[in-house]
């Protein structure tokens, strides 16, 4: 049954990665075709891909299969990297930016590297420091998926609103 899941999440991680690949090079062509994709779909898309990718990669590593999880950190990183390449980052607007980052990384990186490891939805590990803080606070039931889902609302609606 690991080997399947194993399996699994290394063919949902390989999928992840690709679609973050084909997505860049889309927006670079969509320059010739004079139809670009918004600037806020750009950024969802970004920023959610290199988030999946880094919780996988780590979920990979913790589940030791070291090599594959290096590659998604590494690919996660290069869409971060290259994201001036393709978006068009104005320096009055790079708080909007990274709190919309900050907000999708609350959001979904917790839930996606506990799917890939097999583990309870809402688990909360302990040894980072954001799990020993999560602790603390200790939320009751289903507070944390409803936090979380505040969190996504708003890291989605930051590129809407305020990313032109």
């Amino acid at each position: 049954m690991r080997k399947n899941r194993t399996s699994l999440v290394l063919w949902i991680a390989l999928i992840a990665f690709v679609a973050m690949i084909a997505i860049p090079v889309k927006c670079a062509a969509q320059i010739y075709e004079k139809k670009e994709l918004p600037e806020s779909v750009k950024v969802i898309s970004l920023f959610v891909g290199s988030i999946v990718l880094d919780a996988v990669g780590d979920a990979l590593c913790d589940d030791g299969h070291k090599g594959w999880g290096h590659t998604f950190n590494a690919a996660s990183v290069g869409l971060l990297v290259t994201a001036p390449l393709y978006l068009e980052i104005s320096f009055k607007e790079l708080g909007w930016y990274l709190a919309s980052y900050i907000s999708l990384r609350i959001a979904i990186f917790d839930p996606v590297y506990n799917l890939s490891r097999d583990l309870p939805l809402n688990y909360i590990g302990t040894t980072s420091t954001w799990d020993k803080a999560l602790q603390k606070i200790s939320p009751p039931g289903n507070t944390l998926l409803w936090g979380r889902a505040a969190f996504l609302t708003v890291g989605i609606s930051i590129p809407i609103k305020h990313i032109k």
